[in-house]
């Protein structure tokens, strides 16, 4: 019997997640089972769990595979650390959350992460532990607290002076981006991906932000 290496592993874990990613273009994520994938690829039902312990962990890694690596992540440093006027800085840091979230639907990760945004909508327990594993979400996570904290900075400096309390205004945009998120997740699962234009409403939000933090 072969020694048991870890690249040999890793080749068989990713040649299951090929097989999930040919089983998705036949039929949408919900309907997928992990029978599906067994078959696919020609393990036994006892060996596939040597490689994944369940669906969840399949789709997570399949949808951080084909998810680009850390794009937003470094269009918002490298945003906060130019030398532009701060408004400009943080209009640019919100557009660009939008950008990503455009950028993402062209990839098969982000229609996929899309699609398991809608299956697990309303399942809490599952969103709670799937979710924080994802890509996508960690790269949103990121750059809205650097975003809350380049706000904050801001109000001690005095550059921006807030209208309203800087928690409304933080609360405000997250929630904002989640809406956009979820309708995005929603139209890509209807297949109609033309059901928000992202551009358009993160530079909007860009302006509502701007104008609750200045005089």
């Amino acid at each position: 019997m072969p020694k048991v290496t870890d690249e040999y592993i890793a080749d068989k874990k990713s040649y299951i997640l090929k097989c999930t990613g040919e089983i998705l273009k036949e039929k949408p994520l919900y309907l997928v089972t992990m029978r599906d994938i067994i078959k696919k690829a020609g393990f036994s039902h006892g060996i596939i769990y040597h490689y994944y312990a369940n669906l969840d962990e399949i789709y997570v890694n399949y949808i951080n595979k084909n998810t680009p690596d850390n794009l937003l992540e470094l269009n918002i440093d490298t945003l906060l650390n130019s030398e532009r006027a701060e408004k400009e800085v943080l209009s640019e840091c919100i557009v660009a959350i939008g950008d990503y979230i455009e950028e993402l639907l062209k990839s098969i990760g982000g229609k996929t992460c899309f699609e398991l945004t809608v299956f697990y909508a309303y399942d809490f327990e599952k969103r709670a532990t799937v979710f924080p594993k994802l890509k996508y979400k960690q790269s949103l996570e990121y750059a809205q607290t650097k975003i809350a904290e380049y706000i904050l900075a801001g109000v001690e400096s005095g550059v921006f002076h807030p209208q309203i309390p800087i928690r409304s205004i933080i609360l405000f945009a997250s929630s904002f981006i989640d809406g956009i998120a979820q309708s995005v997740a929603t139209g890509t699962a209807e297949g109609d991906d033309g059901l928000v234009d992202i551009s358009i409403m993160f530079q909007t939000l860009a302006k509502a932000i701007i104008g609750f933090l200045v005089d």
